[in-house]
């Protein structure tokens, strides 16, 4: 598989992590220049690291806890972090990202999905103990 195709599959993994949905092409190409990086390119483990995520979707949210939480300087956490700023800043994502109205109830649901993400972090982090 070439790394035009992987830097592809992987920001439509993000994109589909953070928005339920592929990114649209603007955002791929940005991406794809932008982990070009000396500080984004990936040695064999972090290499290993991304297959296996690229094989199993469902772990991203689990690592993307684990390496906030944990490893905030990991490669493959810079890469994440890319690709959001890019999603954030495309206008064809201004609703997702756009301020929201809360109520009261809110930060009872914030403290939940703290205890949430913790939990994440820690799942994320056993993964990590295999690469």
């Amino acid at each position: 598989m070439s790394e035009f195709s992987i830097s592809r599959q992987e920001m439509n993994c993000y994109t589909n992590y953070l928005l339920g949905k592929n990114a649209d092409e603007q955002s791929l190409s940005l991406f794809e220049r932008a982990i070009k990086q000396e500080a984004t390119i990936l040695n064999e483990e972090e290499e290993r690291l991304l297959r296996f995520i690229l094989n199993n979707s469902w772990t991203v949210t689990l690592l993307d806890a684990a390496f906030g939480m944990f490893l905030p300087k990991h490669k493959l956490r810079k890469r994440m972090i890319i690709s959001f700023a890019i999603l954030e800043t495309n206008p064809l994502y201004f609703d997702f990202f756009q301020p929201k109205q809360f109520s009261a109830f809110h930060f009872f649901s914030l403290t939940v999905r703290a205890f949430f993400q913790l939990l994440k972090a820690l799942a994320g982090s056993i993964i990590l103990l295999f690469f």
